[in-house]
């Protein structure tokens, strides 16, 4: 990275938007900090940008602070209160001395002096001050609800399994159970987990995060504990609280750490109990950019040429929790101007964004997909977002609309970007129409990234190189486990993509009834078509993912 030719490109953006360049009563160089800090105030570049660029003025290495990778052991040392107020963080330690992390150059001072309270020679690396609030809140948390626990299990309040009748359910919402109930939120969203999972079984209950698409065990809570924690949520989510013979569906908002979060909350019957299973949305997260979706440079100018047609639909296609939303909003975000009508219809509507007419549907009101698309129709509409097509009907009216002067796009449940078109077919609607409509498709999948502190390089044996078709041996990486990833041997997750455009020569494909998806394949396979299994096995080879994550995605698509 060339810090001298970064730090002058982003004095020439203050100087256009008008920021001046303070001097501080400092070295010379924490007056470059205080603009390079202030551009990310201003959100001109972007934490990771600004963290690196301080490290190079400083000579100070950054660290990536995971909260699985702290020693809780030096938090017995040092008050919550005093890293809170400096923002600064020990992570771990050796015989001599303590590795600290700072989110400002400006507390360096304060975390050295850390050493009066370790007895110990203090290391400091600098880290991204997000991560750095997630080791606190989550540090916070734990103690929270550990506290919490103990507290329940003093009182003397029979927990047992409330009697639907009793109207005095509502005082088993005492202190503990807020502090514990919201504990699991918060501790959660420090985690990066996906998903929180509350299961009663005969004598317990477990706690599981989905934390990179697998569920890991958290904790566990007394079952006779575990109805006020119920209770609780129920309230917050502003569900019956005396119903506990059907499933039932509701919503949290909560800020944390200065970031809206909603916490999609689900709760069924099973013979232990009710099992509460919340998702986790961060609001801020879809703001990003097509930078952000993990695309090649070609796959992106792909992408941009298919939603910026006049007409026509496309569909983004995938499993759940394959990051098909967070693809469709990053399209609405690119198109979103005030020379465009856009409307969507979803369920339930995930983000908000100023400027787009968004419906969530109320199917006990009548108010479903289709309906509200025929609506939508009559509301003059340049772009529509639908958030699944999941009938025949909608199907159809999307496909309609998508001829008739609308840019439709939707998501749709197919294992590739080719399946799009035998569905769309399998739903009725006829092949002239699927041929003059569809624009393209996009399939994608996650892969859990290895851990860039304990991946192990090794060479790929006979079998391996069979799978990825390759002649002779190279190196690949494998997962190993360490506390930077919580001895999983991975640590966050990436996109691939399989992008299918539907050109003329397709389109006439299409519309012969004996072409087959088979057929289809070989001709996109000839026109060079990277399918989702040939951008595993580049993220493969290039050390990103592993072999595991690789056949896993085979079997899959077999």
């Amino acid at each position: 990275m060339n810090i001298n030719i970064i730090i002058e490109d982003e004095i020439k953006k203050s100087k256009k938007f008008g920021y001046k360049k303070y001097k501080l009563n400092l070295e010379s160089t924490s007056k470059d900090v205080f603009l390079i800090e202030n551009l990310y105030n201003k959100k001109l570049i972007n934490e990771s940008l600004m963290i690196k660029i301080i490290s190079e003025i400083f000579k100070i290495d950054f660290y990536d602070l995971n909260v699985f990778s702290c020693d809780e052991k030096l938090l017995d040392f040092v008050s919550l209160s005093y890293l809170k107020e400096y923002k600064i963080f020990p992570i771990s330690q050796d015989e001599k001395s303590v590795l600290v992390g700072i989110s400002s150059i400006f507390n360096y001072d304060d975390a050295k002096n850390l050493r009066y309270h370790f007895g110990k020679d203090i290391n400091i690396v600098i880290v991204e001050p997000s991560k750095v609030e997630n080791a606190l809140s989550f540090t916070e948390n734990k103690r929270r609800k550990s506290s919490a626990i103990y507290d329940m299990k003093q009182n003397q309040t029979d927990y047992q399994v409330l009697n639907v009748d009793n109207d005095d359910d509502m005082n088993l919402v005492n202190a503990p159970a807020v502090k514990l109930a919201d504990s699991i939120l918060k501790e959660a969203v420090a985690s990066n987990a996906s998903d929180i999972h509350i299961e009663p079984f005969d004598d317990t209950v477990k706690i599981r995060y989905r934390i990179d698409g697998v569920l890991m065990k958290n904790s566990e809570i007394p079952k006779k504990l575990y109805p006020a924690v119920l209770a609780r949520y129920k309230i917050l989510s502003n569900l019956n609280i005396a119903e506990r013979r059907i499933p039932q569906d509701g919503k949290i908002s909560l800020a944390i750490n200065q970031i809206d979060y909603d916490f999609r909350v689900s709760t069924i019957p099973t013979v232990h109990g009710e099992k509460i299973a919340i998702r986790i949305y961060d609001n801020s997260a879809q703001i990003q950019g097509f930078e952000y979706l993990g695309l090649t440079e070609e796959q992106k100018s792909y992408l941009k040429h298919m939603i910026t047609r006049p007409h026509g639909i496309v569909l983004v296609t995938g499993p759940t929790g394959s990051g098909k939303t967070t693809t469709l909003y990053t399209f609405l975000r690119s198109l979103n101007n005030e020379g465009v009508n856009i409307t969507t219809v979803e369920d339930p509507v995930e983000n908000q964004i100023e400027g787009i007419n968004q419906i969530q549907i109320n199917p006990k009101a009548d108010l479903t997909f289709n309906s509200s698309l025929r609506a939508i129709l009559r509301q003059d509409p340049n772009v529509i977002m639908i958030g699944e097509i999941r009938d025949e009907e909608t199907a159809q009216t999307a496909v309609r609309a998508a001829i008739t002067g609308h840019l439709v796009l939707s998501t749709l449940h197919t294992n590739d970007s080719i399946g799009t078109i035998t569905r769309l077919v399998d739903m009725g609607i006829p092949r002239y129409l699927v041929a003059d409509a569809l624009i393209g498709s996009i399939a994608q999948r996650l892969l859990r990234k290895l851990c860039n502190e304990c991946k192990k390089k090794r060479k790929t044996r006979p079998p391996e190189m069979k799978r990825l078709n390759i002649e002779e041996p190279v190196y690949i990486y494998r997962p190993v486990g360490c506390s930077s990833c919580n001895h999983t041997g991975y640590r966050g997750r990436t996109g691939i993509f399989e992008i299918l455009n539907v050109d003329s020569n397709i389109k006439s494909i299409i519309e012969k009834n004996e072409s087959t998806t088979d057929d289809l394949r070989k001709l996109y396979k000839e026109k060079g078509l990277s399918f989702l299994i040939d951008e595993a096995k580049i993220k493969v080879l290039k050390g990103v993912t592993s072999m595991e994550e690789y056949d896993t995605l085979a079997e899959i698509n077999r």
